[in-house]
């Protein structure tokens, strides 16, 4: 038998049957939502407590004149820097002292090997030897014939041949003489000595190495004479000159001090249209590391500043505020922006004019703003 065909009505209401379920869902959750968590809070304005400035010490906003600068980076360098290289070629033997170590000038650093010069040492006093033997017997000869040309019993060429044999054997011994001397001062380079006292700053040379003249074994400097190399711009150069004292800071050390210009040096980088100084720093700083990186401060002028003391200024997350008097004697929270940090005040770049009073507070808040 044939399934008898639904009618109409019953196709609608299975079709919207599932839309009007989710309806009834959705009605659910929203009810739900805005009257099932609780009891609200009837709209209205909210009280607002003034506060007084009776209890607050209070200070007033000033105006300062201060020296204006402008930075210059720089590197902190040796003032003496000597590189230890060899002035031969030959084996390193021993390097007797490390990265870090201090040296006193004279002291042995590195030895090199010195067996073929010993050799030719050897050789050349041999050959000194040889020569005073031919020269005795040159000197005998040379007296016997000068004696017997005086009584003429020789002839004068003789004579002078055997005074030039005489005279040639002396000049070879001399010329041996000063070979030895100058072997000797080449043996005397396979032991390398510091040249000043300092600090040995990097070593490049291990045993089993060749020495070769111009190739650095070991790096000294003096770390009582540091300097800051910094690069200053062709504009700022007429405001610095030699002898003129200046603020440096080394970030790394946590230090600022104050340094002397020692050198201008006359010639403009092209690349970077700058000028590089050097500044001399004090003997105090000596636990700088060589390559530090470093601030130099160039007078240029002065400015005018408005600061009030650091500890009026709060912090609120990331927002810095001040708490302003008004005429009403009661404390109002201002947003302000902040400047340099001048000893113990703040520079306030906007938010205050000069002569409006705060209070001041020795401990910064993180209390909510609406406080």
């Amino acid at each position: 038998m044939s399934k008898k065909p639904k009618s109409a009505f019953v196709k609608i209401v299975t079709s919207i049957a599932p839309k009007l379920i989710g309806v009834a869902i959705l009605g659910l959750i929203i009810y739900w939502m805005s009257i099932g968590f609780g009891e609200k809070v009837t709209p209205g304005a909210v009280k607002h407590t003034h506060r007084k400035a009776e209890s607050q010490s209070i200070a007033t906003v000033a105006r300062i004149t201060t020296p204006q600068t402008i930075t210059s980076v720089g590197t902190v360098e040796p003032r003496r820097r000597a590189e230890v290289a060899a002035r031969l070629l030959a084996t390193v033997l021993d390097v007797k002292v490390d990265a870090g170590d201090q040296v006193d000038a004279g002291q042995t650093l590195v030895v090199l090997d010195d067996r073929e010069i010993q050799a030719q040492l050897r050789e050349a006093e041999a050959g000194v030897a040889g020569v005073e033997a031919d020269l005795a017997v040159r000197k005998s000869d040379y007296e016997r014939y000068q004696s017997m040309f005086a009584a003429k019993a020789v002839t004068k060429e003789d004579f002078d041949r055997i005074q030039g044999a005489y005279q040639m054997t002396q000049a070879q011994l001399d010329r041996t003489k000063e070979q030895v001397e100058r072997i000797k001062v080449m043996l005397s380079y396979t032991t390398i000595t510091a040249p000043e006292s300092g600090v040995v700053a990097d070593r490049f040379a291990d045993p089993g190495d060749l020495a070769a003249p111009g190739k650095p074994l070991l790096v000294i400097h003096d770390p009582q004479e540091l300097e800051l190399h910094a690069s200053v711009r062709e504009s700022l150069a007429s405001h610095v000159q030699p002898g003129m004292k200046m603020t440096v800071h080394v970030d790394s050390a946590n230090l600022t001090t104050e340094g002397t210009v020692r050198e201008i040096v006359p010639q403009a980088e092209v690349a970077s249209r700058s000028v590089l100084v050097k500044v001399s720093l004090p003997q105090n700083a000596t636990a700088l590391y060589i390559g530090s990186f470093g601030r130099l401060s160039i007078p240029v002028g002065e400015i005018d500043r408005i600061v009030v003391p650091s500890s009026a200024v709060q912090t609120l997350g990331q927002l810095d505020v001040v708490d302003v008097v008004n005429d009403q004697n009661w404390l109002e929270r201002r947003f302000v922006r902040l400047g340099e940090a001048i000893d113990d005040q703040t520079e306030i770049l906007s938010g205050l004019k000069v002569g409006e009073r705060i209070a001041v507070s020795s401990v910064n808040t993180t209390s909510d703003l609406n406080e």
